[in-house]
This record gives structure tokens, C-alpha cells and sequence, in this order.
């Protein structure tokens, strides 16, 4: 039987969203020497001819903002869990270099893993126009509401290339405030989340292996850190297609989680502004987004970056909750820098229409 934590978490990953919304103390500021930084290295990148792949840290040198962001990030790994970076001048460089100085931000956080099958290290969200709620369709790839998920990897970052016209607000909320809600409603309902659920295999749905074959948890403890893993929908799939359906206190446990993360009183809304850029601690935050209108032009729809990093340091997670290492190993990894470090893929960052 995993380890069930049974005490209420009082440290600030434990907040609650109207609190927040009255504290822009989250909202960090670039300043213009961090964008004079910037500026220079991506000068040195485009002289030399770079594809954002082929970039170490030490190709694009942020002598202040690279310590600045190192800091920044010690409160999304061991404090409230997100923060947003805000005063990016995208307008000031084609897609293709924001995408590259995004990558770079990333080389002095972490290590990026692959987002799908095909290796796509730098991922893009935008409507593909396909329809939410098929099998074979990722969330990302539409303009539905995503309901509150965690994404594969240590760190989730997101940079607003373009905001749609309406809709597309980016809500966060804390796993550990939803875990502290249920210990105080229902402490029932953490034995089953504790043990965790079949997922459907996305990319193999239409396979004749479409389910995990090990329950993933969605709450997991260890060293006194609570973590989350949780994507109902593929949990809701994966009973489908096994024709095995949740038992009731199972489907009763995942509906409260919801019913938390969607309360006003808990969750946080936030409308990312171009040049935003928003780091999640994928172990302490569910994220969602509203569904969106998009503008008729192509050139002005709403896109997405989206960086998925593992830490040097990485979280300690409890047996059986294996860590969130993106959907390759390393050597699918080291293929996809190979690829996209050719300068012919490079265009790959900017808008893919």
C-alpha cells in the first residue's frame, strides 16, 4: 500500500486562487538589461547561423538574466509552483527567433525532452482544426477547453506567441490545495487516487496494446513532498476501451478533484499577453485552458510555444510514481536535437501554417 499522506500541507504550494489574484507578486518583470542581453546573443546566434537545437548555454550568454532565471526558479520547484515572465519584446524578432530564445532560456534551467512520438522538442499549440474528444487527437491540437491536466516533464513552460480574440485564459491551480480539501472533506477518496488508474496510450490508442499496463497514481509522497500526475480524460479512455469501468468511490474520488480544481474559490485565471511566458512545476500544478475564437488570419491566431524540461535536481517521487521524462528516452532525445539541429528544420519554431 503506497504511503498516504494524512496532513494538512501548510507552505505556500498550498494557495488558493482569489488569494493570488490580489497578488501580482507572481508576474515578474524582464528588465531592459535582461532584453539588452537577449538582444546581443541573438545577434551572435543569427551571425553565426544557428538552429536552436545546436545552441549550449554558453552560445547565448545572459550574464544577469541567466542567474535571474536560475532564482526565479526556485520558486515554481520548492515554493508556489508557477510564476510568469512578462516584457518579452517578441514584436521585435520573427517567430523562428523567439522560438530560439525561448529554447535558450530553457539551456539555463534544464534539459528539454520530447513532447510526441516524432522527437518535437519545442511544441506548438494552436488550432490544427481538429475536433477535441476523438481517440487519436492531443487537446493542444484544437481550440476546445482542455480540462486541468499535467503535462511529461519536470517543468511545463508556455510562451505566448500571439493571443487569440477571445477566450484562451491559461487557469493554474494547486495540487497540493486540492489534496489538502480532500483530506479535509473526504480522506476516503485518497486510497484510491493513491493507487491510481489505467491511461489510455494516445499515440497507441488504435493499437492493439491502447492501455497502460500499470495503474499511474495521481497523488504520490515521498520525503514529506506531495506530487500529481493526473489527465482524466486518458483515465476515462482507458476504461472505455478496457470495458472495465471505474468503481464508484474511484469515479467519486476523480470527480472531486475536478469539481476543486474548477471552484472559483481555488484555481486562478490568468490572460497571458504576447511575450508572457508562463513555468509551471508539472508535480505541484494542474493547468487548463478556456476554449478560444481565433482571428480569421492565419498570421494572427493564436500560438503557443511550449517547452517541457526535466531539473538537474529531480523531485523525489514515491515507488511507483515514475517521473515525467517527456515520451522518449534519451537516445530519441539525442536523435531529435540531431534533427532539429540542422538549419533546414530550424523553421520548425516559427508558425507551422
Amino acid at each position: 500500500m503506497a504511503e498516504i499522506l494524512n496532513e494538512i500541507v501548510r507552505d505556500s504550494s498550498a494557495w488558493y486562487g482569489p488569494d493570488l489574484a490580489n497578488d501580482t507578486s507572481w508576474i515578474v518583470h524582464l528588465q531592459p538589461s535582461h532584453l539588452a542581453e537577449i538582444g546581443a546573443a541573438m545577434e551572435q546566434v543569427s551571425r553565426r547561423g544557428l538552429a536552436f537545437a545546436a545552441l549550449t548555454r554558453d552560445d547565448f550568454p545572459l550574464p544577469t538574466l541567466g542567474p535571474s532565471l536560475r532564482a526565479w526558479q526556485e520558486e515554481v520547484v520548492n515554493g508556489r509552483g508557477f510564476y510568469v515572465l512578462r516584457g518579452l519584446n517578441s514584436h521585435d524578432y520573427s517567430d523562428e527567433e523567439v522560438g530560439t530564445i525561448f529554447w535558450a532560456m530553457g539551456l539555463h534551467l534544464g534539459q528539454a525532452v520530447t513532447q510526441n512520438p516524432r522527437g518535437d522538442l519545442l511544441g506548438h499549440v494552436y488550432d490544427h482544426g481538429r475536433k477535441y474528444g476523438q481517440i487519436d487527437v492531443r487537446g493542444y491540437e484544437t481550440n476546445a477547453h482542455l480540462p486541468f491536466h499535467t503535462d511529461s516533464g519536470d517543468v511545463v513552460g508556455l510562451l505566448c506567441l500571439r493571443p487569440s480574440t477571445s477566450g484562451g485564459l491559461s487557469s493554474v491551480v494547486s495540487a497540493v490545495t486540492i489534496h489538502n480539501e480532500i483530506l479535509k472533506r473526504h480522506p476516503e477518496y485518497l486510497a484510491p487516487l493513491y493507487r491510481g488508474f489505467h491511461y489510455i496510450r494516445r499515440e497507441a490508442a488504435l493499437t492493439e496494446s491502447p492501455v497502460t499496463p500499470h495503474r499511474l497514481p495521481v497523488f504520490g509522497v515521498r520525503d514529506g513532498k506531495l506530487s500529481v500526475r493526473l489527465i482524466r480524460n486518458q483515465i476515462n479512455a482507458a476504461a472505455s476501451k478496457s470495458g472495465v469501468p471505474l468503481e464508484p468511490i474511484e469515479k467519486a474520488a476523480l470527480d472531486l478533484v475536478d469539481a476543486l480544481a474548477y471552484d472559483p474559490a481555488v484555481h486562478l485565471d490568468m490572460d497571458l499577453q504576447q511575450g508572457d511566458i508562463q513555468f509551471c512545476n508539472n508535480y505541484t500544478i494542474l493547468h487548463s485552458r478556456t476554449a478560444f475564437e481565433d482571428h480569421p488570419e492565419p498570421e494572427r491566431r493564436r500560438h503557443m510555444i511550449r517547452l517541457w524540461l526535466t531539473m538537474d535536481q529531480r523531485r523525489p517521487l514515491a515507488d511507483g510514481f515514475p517521473p515525467q521524462n517527456g515520451y522518449g528516452d534519451r537516445q530519441l532525445i539525442a536523435s531529435a536535437l540531431q534533427a532539429a539541429s540542422r538549419p533546414a528544420d530550424a523553421a520548425g519554431i516559427g508558425n507551422p501554417r
